[in-house]
Parts: structure tokens; C-alpha cells; sequence
């Protein structure tokens, strides 16, 4: 039997954003209230079948599988980022790639990129691309096997899609000179109960859309309740995070939400979403967005 329920926000992500009984809070913002509070990871950040596709004419859920199989490296970095790795840790040429290959494959999994995915398929010059992905030597824009099934075969433009648009559109090298543009801030153990990192359906925060493919813009990524990774293209400011940022990112969180925020903390949700629509609202999320990009 094959698999149903897949999950476009992986539950390996998810799991940095529970409460301490393995809960998670979720806002729906479509329908403005709380999901009821029986939520886990793994019944949140899902679509029916979002990943199944025929194969020779048989229904197969192997891209589900093979998400599970690239998660499992991930779900290790993530394991280690919520534990003891420390910042000149994960601020590594590995840690690095790593980071910039779960960011771009994060980005064409989610649902606000459908639409877009399947206008780049459609528009895309394969051959710009040269030896980037090649098979049996040969490179993917003068496969001809390839561009017809592009055109023709909706299971094969899925996959295409999931695993090598990633590779085709970021650039995951690492360079020498940008170790000092990475930084992961961590919530000191003094701080008390904290969890005030969300979590949602478009869940990188990025100045410059545009630029973001190749890694010169600020983007800012929550890694879990307490944790948070920042990249900017010039070297970061040397002094912490003021306090009023995780309160203005909350808010840029949901803002930028299409349905679904969640976190682990439903009385500060609920402070932040009024706090937004009382001082923000849609007229002046631009306004939002400069000041917590002004952070860092």
C-alpha cells in the first residue's frame, strides 16, 4: 500500500516546534482560529497524495520515499543543531552545503511554488545549465529523452521538479570568504521558557526573493523554538539579537503565512497575531519586513 500523507514541511523540522508533550499549536489563517489541540508532526504540514504519481501507469509514492531517504541526513543535522553543535560546528563547509541543499529543496516542495515550478518547467533553456547534471556523461539540456518527457509525462515533471530543480536553480558551493555571513543564534539556558520561533507553510524568511537563489540576500530561517540561523551577504553585526526582534519575526512569520503557522506557545500566538493586526496588518507588512531585516 502506498503512502497518503505527505508532508511539504518535514516532520524532522516540525519537531523543534512542539510543546514539551510533543504537541504542536496551529493557526489557521484562512479560516482565523486554532486548529484543536491535538496536533503532532506528523498531522500537520501535509497534502493527500501531494507526491503520488504514475509510473508506466502505475500509481507509486517512490518521491515520497526517496524525500524520506534525503530527510534522514537531514533529520541527523537537525538532531545535532537542537543538541550540542555549536555555531563554528554547523558553520562549516559540510554544515554549510548542507544547510543550502535543505533550503533548496524545502523551497520547490512547497505548495506556494506549484504554480511556479510548472511555469519554469515550461519556460526553462535546459542547456544554460552545461555539465551542472549530466547522464552517462551526457549534460540534462542535450538529453533529448529528458525534454520530451518534460512535455509530456506530469509524474516525470514532478519529480523533476522535487530533486532537480533544486540543484539547477541554487547555488549549494560554499566559498571561503562566507563563514562570517552564517550565523545560528541560540536562546541562553537563563532565558527561561522560551518558545517564541514559529514555524509555517512559507517558512523562509527572504529579503530579496530574486537573489536568494544564489545566496546574496538576507534570509533568516528558524530552526526550531529556540533556535535561529541568519545569512547576510555582508559580515554580521558582532552584538546579539535586540529582544524586540523574535516578537517582530513572529509577527513577518505570520504575515507572510498562506494557511498554516504553528508553534508550541498558543497564548504568545495569539498575542503576536492581534499585536500584527492592530500595528501591521497587510498595508504596512513592507514596514514589518524592514524593520526585522534591519537586525541583522
Amino acid at each position: 500500500m502506498i503512502s497518503t500523507n505527505h508532508h511539504y514541511i518535514p516532520k524532522l523540522y516540525l519537531n523543534g516546534f512542539t510543546s514539551s508533550n510533543g504537541r504542536i499549536q496551529v493557526y489557521n489563517k484562512l479560516f482565523s482560529k486554532f486548529e484543536p489541540d491535538k496536533h503532532t508532526p506528523r498531522t500537520v504540514f501535509f497534502e493527500k497524495n501531494k507526491n503520488t504519481i504514475r509510473f508506466n501507469g502505475v500509481k507509486t509514492d517512490k518521491i515520497e520515499q526517496m524525500y524520506g531517504t534525503i530527510e534522514s541526513g537531514f533529520g541527523e543535522l537537525f538532531n545535532l543543531i537542537r543538541g550540542t553543535l555549536h555555531n563554528d560546528e554547523l558553520i562549516s563547509e559540510y554544515g554549510l552545503y548542507l544547510i543550502k541543499l535543505y533550503i533548496s529543496v524545502q523551497f520547490w516542495r512547497l505548495p506556494l511554488t506549484d504554480n511556479l515550478s510548472e511555469y519554469y518547467i515550461d519556460k526553462v533553456d535546459l542547456k544554460r545549465f552545461g555539465e551542472r547534471i549530466t547522464i552517462n556523461g551526457v549534460p540534462l539540456g542535450e538529453v533529448k529523452e529528458i525534454r520530451e518527457l518534460l512535455k509530456h509525462d506530469k509524474g516525470f515533471r514532478h519529480y523533476f521538479r522535487c530533486f532537480f530543480l533544486p540543484l539547477l536553480t541554487f547555488d549549494t558551493n560554499v566559498n571561503n570568504d562566507e563563514f562570517d555571513n552564517w550565523k545560528i543564534f541560540d536562546v541562553s539556558v537563563d532565558s527561561g521558557k522560551w518558545d517564541n520561533f514559529l514555524c509555517s507553510d512559507n517558512p523562509l524568511i527572504v529579503e530579496n526573493i530574486e537573489q536568494m537563489f544564489k545566496f546574496k540576500t538576507k534570509l533568516i530561517m528558524p530552526l526550531s523554538k529556540t533556535k535561529l540561523l541568519t545569512y547576510t551577504p555582508n559580515k554580521l553585526k558582532d552584538s546579539g539579537i535586540e529582544p524586540i526582534f523574535s516578537t517582530k519575526l513572529a509577527m513577518l512569520t505570520y504575515a507572510q503565512t498562506i494557511k498554516y503557522v504553528a508553534g508550541a506557545n498558543r497564548p504568545f500566538m495569539e498575542e503576536i497575531i492581534d499585536i500584527y493586526n492592530r500595528r501591521y496588518g497587510v498595508s504596512k507588512i513592507n514596514k514589518l519586513r524592514e524593520e526585522v531585516f534591519s537586525f541583522v
